[in-house]
């Protein structure tokens, strides 16, 4: 049994789709709608619509579609009765008491389900640990590092404690069961049985999901012990390569400010974070990939590099490039002074010296100049072409040409070498890219007066009540190209309550979902008045006698051929009958 049918009801006319969907993907307004990046396939031009009213998202890429609950579900992988949950408490809508349990979803669903609570608890276990008398030297270096407690907190950071055992016990009270202990990854099986704790004497950062939630953790070694961090191994909740270090803090900063600073570390982003800068991201102790560069682009499609200045931070900056470059980022490189980290240079010359430096960060094009000019130098030919060489691989990740264009000129006069050398040096290294305009899918043809139709049936009960009852009495559906969609808007509405556009969708074959979709999304549409569709009807109507009596003709001449003369006069008395029907039509 779940939660009562008019609570789910309620939440959802009260719900904002578009305030949901846009913790996760970076909707713009166009016309009534919003699009953006479809969040369930790769994509660089937006394909993804929601409408507000309708409570409604569609992809005409890839053919994603629901409501707000089936948005909650795909993104955040759980049932309805949890997506329901989560949907009211983002609208402040208390929840009924209900007797749903876990037993009714998934097995995935269900270990997901479990192993956030065991990240839940074990955040909440270690941080109590950071009180204790044996967390004095994490406490200590969590002062000279320049942590403050309110970071402390918003952080979740904590301590593991060394001797081995001291979360398996503390979980296995709490009555998690050996296969989710065994799955969280926290824990690590012995041979001779049981478990021994994987993070040990170590200094914990909980690593977050976009939404918030607790899917894996970082630990810093004390004192030599190595690694210096271990990560969680990969679960069912957890795949390093799709998580990027505070995105859930930071996603609103993204998106007010429109622009994303990346860092390498858990420090640097908390101290980039305490220095004002809240939005900041870190790729989470792995190199940044491509899902990672998906997943931010959905927020913002601005990008400021501030890696360490080691040989290992330039490496990661020079491939990260690589990364955003191809996925039409706009990006900057900041190179901070005296070889310095983004938390070291905030711990000796301050918050507002950082600030400084990341408003003044240049874009990418003069860091690989000046990369170029480091490594190579550009005293003789063969230097100028090794530079180039370097760069020109940068250059053609940029996927429009005209920038691409407006760039080689800004190399070539940094690097003191002529435009047409460098556009020589594309051609024969075969990697100009080609221009490759995506053409869409040809849209399904739609005949406006059905589509003025579709829309006015959702949105007026005296258009389902009327033009309802026409439809049917004359049996014009078949006459109608968008019958399907017709029907089942008529069936699922009433007279009282306009049909909920996600369930319509859902009851239609993917050709009829798509025409669905394109009769709702459509920016252009006219307004359909109920007399225009009277009109629609009629004409409509008219078509049907008119195709009847093309027939009554043809079979009228076979019956005179045979000298069928009572069949004749049969025929003609219904002929009369329909031109009477179309004379008081027209």
């Amino acid at each position: 049994m779940g939660l009562p049918q008019d609570f789910s009801r309620h939440v959802k006319s009260s719900a904002d789709i578009v305030r949901i969907i846009g913790e996760h993907v970076r909707l713009k307004k166009a016309g009534s709608n919003f699009i953006g990046l479809c969040p369930f396939h790769q994509e660089k031009t937006p394909s993804f619509s929601v409408h507000a009213t309708r409570q409604f998202y569609y992809c005409f890429g890839c053919g994603a579609k629901g409501d707000v609950f089936r948005f909650v579900m795909e993104t955040e992988k759980v049932e309805f009765p949890e997506a329901l949950k989560r949907v009211a408490q983002r609208c402040g809508i208390p929840i009924p008491v209900e007797t749903w349990t876990k037993e009714t979803a998934s097995p995935e669903r269900r270990l997901r389900a479990s192993l956030e609570e065991v990240h839940r608890k074990a955040q909440e276990f270690y941080s109590r640990q950071l009180k204790s008398a044996e967390a004095a030297p994490v406490r200590e270096l969590i002062r000279k590092r320049g942590v403050m407690p309110e970071s402390v907190e918003r952080f979740g950071l904590g301590f593991a404690p060394g001797s081995g055992s001291a979360l398996y016990s503390y979980l296995t009270r709490e009555g998690f069961p050996p296969d989710v202990l065994e799955a969280s990854g926290l824990l690590i099986r012995r041979e001779s049985g049981g478990f021994f704790d994987r993070f040990r004497n170590r200094w914990m950062f909980p690593i977050t999901s976009d939404t918030g939630k607790v899917v894996a953790f970082g630990g810093r070694a004390l004192g030599q012990d190595q690694p210096k961090y271990l990560n969680s191994p990969e679960t069912a909740l957890y795949t390093k390569s799709r998580v990027l270090y505070n995105l859930s803090h930071a996603r609103e900063a993204i998106r007010k400010l429109n622009f994303a600073v990346m860092v390498e570390g858990y420090m640097d982003a908390i101290a980039v974070h305490q220095a004002g800068v809240e939005n900041v991201v870190a790729s989470c102790g792995t190199a940044l990939t491509e899902p990672q560069v998906r997943m931010l682009a959905r927020f913002t499609a601005d990008i400021v590099v501030s890696y360490d200045p080691d040989s290992a931070g330039v490496a990661a900056t020079d491939r990260s490039l690589v990364l955003l470059l191809q996925e039409a980022m706009s990006v900057r490189v900041l190179r901070l002074p005296g070889g310095l980290d983004p938390d070291e240079f905030i711990q000796q010359r301050g918050a507002e010296a950082y600030r400084e430096q990341l408003s003044n960060a240049p874009p990418f094009f003069t860091y690989l100049a000046a990369r170029a000019l480091e490594l190579h130098g550009k005293a003789t030919p063969e230097a100028k072409l090794a530079g180039l060489n370097f760069v020109l691989p940068y250059l053609a990740k940029v996927p429009n040409k005209l920038i691409r264009s407006e760039l080689v000129a800004d190399i070539a006069q940094k690097m003191d070498l002529g435009t047409g050398i460098v556009w020589e040096s594309f051609r024969n290294a075969g990697i100009e890219r080609r221009e490759s305009v995506e053409k869409p899918p040809d849209a399904d043809r739609i005949p406006q007066a059905e589509a003025k139709l579709v829309r006015l049936l959702f949105e007026d009960a005296e258009a389902r009540r009327e033009l309802g009852a026409l439809i049917e009495q004359k049996d014009l559906l078949p006459e109608l190209e968008l019958a399907g969609i017709v029907r089942t808007v008529l069936e699922m509405g009433s007279e009282e309550e306009a049909p909920d556009t996600a369930s319509v969708s859902d009851r239609l074959d993917g050709r009829q979902q798509r025409i669905l979709a394109q009769v709702v999304f459509d920016k252009e549409a006219a307004p359909g008045s109920l007399s225009e569709l009277r009109t629609y009807i009629a004409a409509v109507e008219r078509r049907r006698l008119e195709k009847r009596r093309v027939l009554l003709q043809r079979t009228i001449a076979e019956a005179q051929k045979r000298r069928d003369e009572m069949k004749v006069l049969e025929l003609f008395r219904e002929q009369r009958e329909l031109d009477k029907q179309l004379s008081r039509l027209l």
